[in-house]
């Protein structure tokens, strides 16, 4: 994860032309085809956009700048948080970036920022999906938890929790604040979004092995893996 003051940012290159990918970003039927769940697009200065995106989670801001083909920016409506959305023309498609910028990103928790960074790269990730393959890849996402929060560790060795959730399939494997996970079922962990969706690969009622350093000292864990607490 890149952190600058107050900005952080993520960005893709979509083999599709430059006309086709604006329509995915600014239209609220394409739109739901790759990312919102149900959007409602008022698109022009000052006009709001509502956007339902899934899993509990719900956005909505006002257009404060559009650049037709280049560049458009959703500012919250309490006016502390711009969206930024650029696209610029590359030999191999469009590059699209997301960047967010508020006066306290810097005083956002860690989790928060990598949670943040982490699902827009995923909604990114499916944006190339279903304008290269026409697959849309929602279906598999956010599928499996076993109860924890956490973060990167230092260096991007494994992820760090922060906290076990009570009666999770985490708890009943013995998972502690503090352990750093470093694989699993053997194959490396390089920080949360690595953590992420190694975990959602796992079958969701089957068992993965966790290497785990606790006090200085590697223990091999096995866990249980739940269902995602959240529907789509």
């Amino acid at each position: 994860m890149s952190k600058i003051k107050n900005s952080v940012k993520r960005e893709i290159v979509i083999h599709a032309p430059l006309e086709q990918v604006w329509d995915a970003l600014t239209k609220s039927d394409h739109l739901n085809r790759w990312y919102t769940k149900d959007a409602e697009l008022d698109f022009r200065i000052g006009g709001r956009g509502y956007m339902n995106h899934g899993w509990g989670a719900t956005s909505e801001g006002i257009f404060t700048e559009i650049e037709a083909m280049k560049r458009f920016v959703l500012q919250s409506l309490d006016g502390d948080f711009k969206t930024i959305t650029t696209l610029e023309i590359e030999d191999s498609g469009t590059r699209v970036s997301i960047e967010y910028q508020a006066s306290y990103l810097d005083e956002m928790s860690q989790l928060t920022l990598e949670n943040m960074l982490f699902g827009t790269g995923q909604f990114l990730e499916n944006l190339k999906s279903v304008y290269e393959t026409g697959v849309d890849m929602r279906p598999s996402f956010w599928k499996a938890w076993i109860g924890i929060t956490y973060i990167t560790n230092v260096g991007d060795r494994g992820i760090r929790v922060l906290h076990v959730k009570k009666d999770s399939v985490a708890a009943a494997a013995g998972i502690e604040p503090e352990d750093i996970i470093e694989s699993i079922d053997g194959e490396p962990i390089t920080g949360y979004e690595s953590f992420e969706k190694e975990l959602n690969n796992k079958t969701v009622n089957g068992k993965v092995t966790l290497t785990i350093e606790r006090k200085s000292k590697l223990i091999q864990v096995d866990c249980l893996v739940d269902a995602y607490p959240v529907l789509y």
